[in-house]
This record gives structure tokens, C-alpha cells and sequence, in this order.
């Protein structure tokens, strides 16, 4: 042959590669767990995010802190309950036409002290005592709510501060 090349197959060797003993490895069956921890990091993070938001409830005027000593004695009508009953000042109601009857009376003596003094009306201090269900509370507040002749401009629920409590 001229030239000096050859004429024939030319064979290449690869050295990772015999032809006579060809045989793959055996099967990874280990998890890759890099992309589960990734996606759990990520669905951690939007979880964090999103909670806060989800237990708000619905945005609503609260009403406004009121003060018994900014109003003057007698311009405010007091109803205490407790296991015995529906007391105002210091008469103890246990049915709900006597005690109605007594508050429509306490209201318009304290409106009249009230619209003398310039308040737009009496206001209403319901005190419910700690130890008693609050379904004796509830049912006082249904029947002042359901008396149509009751005129009442504010009603406040009365509470201890935790300060107070504490002492």
C-alpha cells in the first residue's frame, strides 16, 4: 500500500469498555431524598406565611372601652347576674316580665339624668359574675334585646381587668 496507510478495519480501543465482558451495574434503588426536602421546605415556608391570615375572622367596628366613672351617678343603670338570678341595684329578678318592668323603669329615670347632663342617653352595665354559665348572662341579654318599650342608646359588658384581677 502506498502512502504508508492502512487498508483494512481499524479497531479503537475504549479503556472503560471490553467487548467480551459487557455487563451494566446493578439498579440504585436508594431514594434520592435532595427534591423531597426541597419541595417540604418550600410548602413549609408558604404554610408559615399563609396561617396568620387564615384565622381572623371578618373585620368588624369593635365598640370602644367605656369608663363607669365617666358617667355621673344615676345616669347609668347597673343589672349584675349570678346563679341566683338578674339582680338590678340590689333587687334580685328571677322572672322576666317583673324584671323588665323594673329596668324600663331604672332606664327612663337615668335617661332623664342623662339628657340633663347632655349624654345622648343612659348606659347599661351588665355584670356577669365569673362562676356562673354563661347562658344565664346570654338569657338576661335576650330579654333586654326582645323588649321592643326598653330604650337603651348603650349596654356594656362589664370585665376585670387582668391587672386587677391579679391583686
Amino acid at each position: 500500500m502506498a502512502g504508508g496507510g492502512h487498508l483494512g478495519t481499524r479497531h479503537r480501543h475504549i479503556p472503560y469498555k471490553r467487548d467480551s465482558s459487557v455487563e451494566g451495574e446493578a439498579p440504585n434503588s436508594d431514594i434520592n431524598v435532595t427534591p423531597l426536602v426541597d419541595v417540604c421546605l418550600v410548602l413549609l415556608i408558604i404554610f408559615m406565611v399563609v396561617t396568620p391570615m387564615l384565622g381572623r375572622g371578618r373585620d368588624v367596628k369593635l365598640p370602644i372601652l367605656a369608663d363607669a366613672t365617666e358617667h355621673k351617678e344615676g345616669d347609668q343603670v347597673f343589672v349584675s347576674v349570678d346563679d341566683e338570678g338578674a339582680w338590678i341595684e340590689q333587687d334580685l329578678f328571677i322572672e322576666r316580665s317583673s324584671f323588665l318592668a323594673r329596668l324600663r323603669e331604672a332606664v327612663k329615670v337615668a335617661a332623664g339624668k342623662a339628657a340633663a347632663r347632655g349624654y345622648e342617653g343612659p348606659i347599661l352595665f351588665l355584670k356577669g359574675d365569673r362562676d356562673t354559665r354563661w347562658g344565664r348572662v346570654r338569657t338576661v341579654m335576650t330579654w333586654m334585646n326582645e323588649d321592643e318599650e326598653l330604650q337603651l342608646q348603650d349596654i356594656a359588658l362589664v370585665v376585670e381587668l387582668a391587672e386587677e384581677a391579679g391583686s
